[in-house]
């Protein structure tokens, strides 16, 4: 009898681990799709991680809508004029030459995070061409920056990710 109460006191204790097991936030969810992301990037190059880059996505992200993405020919995905000229005028007191390409994934919480990493997106390239307009100190940069972002107008949530290949304006001291 004794036996049976053990038995059965570890089978709920396994069960209720196995519960909490499947209960991850979002947060915790996003940070693994994140790192699956910069895993598959890396056999593309070395990409470093950029506060201001981020800061900047996630400007972005609030202003993200589904309807962005308008199919193009020639392969890929084209941003509408809309999304192009708000990523264009977030980053623009940033960058000041090279590229930045937008990626986007909706988020399925079924799917392990590798499957989500290699299942974004990948928009045309934005470029920023300075023309003379900056003068002052810049530095070379190849990074990502990556977000979710909140439920949207179809109801679905999205990742984003900004890859960038860029130089940037350094604060002047």
């Amino acid at each position: 009898m004794k036996r049976t109460k053990l038995l059965a006191l570890a089978l709920a204790g396994v069960m209720v681990l196995a519960l909490l097991t499947g209960c991850s936030d979002s947060s915790s969810k996003a940070k693994q799709v994140e790192e699956c992301f910069r895993s598959l990037m890396k056999q593309r190059g070395d990409y470093q991680k950029d506060e201001t880059l981020d800061k900047k996505l996630e400007g972005i992200a609030q202003q993200f809508q589904p309807d962005w993405l308008a199919s193009g020919g020639g392969g890929g995905d084209r941003l509408t004029n809309e999304a192009y000229h708000i990523i264009k005028n977030e980053l623009g007191d940033y960058l000041v030459t090279g590229s930045v390409r937008l990626w986007v994934g909706e988020v399925k919480p079924g799917q392990s995070a590798l499957a989500q990493a290699e299942s974004m997106k990948q928009c045309r390239g934005i470029r920023y061409d300075s023309y003379g307009e900056y003068s002052g100190p810049q530095q070379p940069m190849c990074a990502i920056a990556f977000t979710m972002t909140d439920k949207k107008s179809d109801g679905h949530r999205y990742y984003l990710a900004l890859v960038t290949y860029a130089t940037v304006k350094t604060p002047q001291n």
